[in-house]
């Protein structure tokens, strides 16, 4: 049909669809197809926000409490150990257990429930958050590990085959009795060659042998969770990422931070630094690492610490430097600041993963929380002694 003829259509049809009108029409429909181009791009971000709503409303409802101060204090009051079991009882934490339960035994029973909680919270969360669970339960793996080389490290390596549920994956009940005989951690390095830790402890060993510090060999495992963490958020879709990408740079932070620490408190050789800093960090990138290295004393790295959001956490602690509890404190402030961090970051992406990312986070610090308090309690500490190692979050104002 040619303009003629669609002249005589509008002439002989309706006196109100004039051409006017028909432009009108044939503008607003450009216009809607423009919008519908614009926002086809929201469709799979709105799709992932209800598809978060309902976890994290279940996540709202069971809450973290004994990151709260309050809830912290009145655990503290308990007067002894069998009164604050009853107290985490009646809060739903270590159900099953007896009151005569050593402190060992509790710890080893929150590490088993925390990594029944997060598989089980892995399968709720919605798909695109599988990666980032499953680099969590990768370290909850790592952390397995680093219970075997502490016992080792320590001589108990004798109760490693006692609690299955706390081998990592790959360690067969035959690899498990082999550990639990190992005589040196070369013999137990050796041994975990056949898993995927193996070639990761090997490149710590040497350092383990030298200063008989199982700090490389912790560090070496971190590494490799490093690794995989990267690789997996490499995989998350982009708009869904960011709260698990600025997690992870401030978690590298705060790593290199600590070995840089260590070393200048130590006293390492400069050029052994480098093997134990990770790339990757939010505000200190690995030239800026380099340049730390090169401070001569602890004071020096903290001072060129100056513009970023670690100075403000660690300086105070400079007065008191070479104090013993001045190390103790460094760490304890940079775990506060990840745990504010993780905050802030489940406010920003609420939609997006924020709150689950700050859920995983604060349950860790809450259950260390609980093994101090009840560890403190074991060993006879005074109240004050125990709250300064406890990591909670801020209190409003």
């Amino acid at each position: 049909m040619d303009i003629p003829d669609l002249n005589m259509l509008f002439d002989a049809g309706s006196p109100y669809f004039t051409h006017l009108s028909a432009a009108i029409l044939i503008v607003i429909l450009f216009l809607l197809f423009l919008a519908l181009l614009s926002t086809a791009g929201y469709f799979p971000v709105l799709l992932s926000i209800t598809s978060y709503t309902s976890v994290v409303a279940r996540l709202k409802a069971k809450g973290v409490p004994f990151i709260e101060p309050e809830q912290v204090q009145d655990l503290l009051q308990s007067s002894s150990v069998q009164d604050c079991l009853s107290r985490l009882k009646s809060m739903g934490y270590l159900t099953g257990v007896s009151a005569d339960i050593t402190a060992e035994q509790a710890e080893e029973e929150l590490l088993v429930t925390w990594f029944e909680e997060v598989a089980l919270l892995r399968s709720q969360a919605p798909s695109a958050s599988w990666q980032f669970f499953d680099t969590v339960l990768f370290f909850q793996e790592i952390s397995k590990v680093k219970r075997i080389i502490r016992l080792i490290h320590v001589n108990r390596a004798f109760v490693i085959a006692d609690n299955p549920d706390l081998w990592p994956a790959g360690c067969s009940p035959d690899l498990a009795a082999k550990l639990g005989n190992a005589g040196t951690m070369s013999e137990a390095v050796r041994l975990l060659q056949e898993t995927r830790y193996g070639e990761a402890l090997l490149g710590g060993l040497s350092f383990y042998e030298r200063e008989n510090s199982i700090f490389y060999l912790d560090h070496a495992l971190d590494c490799l969770g490093f690794s995989e963490l990267k690789s997996q958020m490499s995989m998350i879709q982009e708009f869904l990422a960011s709260p698990y990408r600025d997690y992870l740079a401030v978690l590298i932070d705060i790593q290199n931070i600590r070995v840089l620490i260590r070393a200048k408190h130590s006293g390492w050789n400069p050029e052994t630094v480098p093997f134990c800093l990770v790339d990757g960090g939010q505000e200190l990138p690995l030239w800026r690492l380099v340049q730390l290295n090169e401070m001569m004393s602890l004071p020096d790295l903290v001072r060129q610490l100056a513009g970023t959001g670690y100075d403000p956490i660690l300086s105070p602690f400079i007065r008191t430097y070479p104090s013993a509890d001045t190390l103790l404190n460094m760490d304890i402030a940079l775990d506060q600041y990840l745990l504010d961090t993780v905050s802030g970051l489940g406010l920003v992406y609420y939609h997006t993963g924020g709150p689950l990312l700050w859920y995983l986070v604060a349950k860790e610090f809450e259950l260390r929380n609980i093994r101090i308090i009840l560890s403190g309690m074991y060993d006879g500490l005074q109240v004050d002694e125990i709250s300064r190692m406890l990591v909670t979050c801020r209190e409003e104002t």
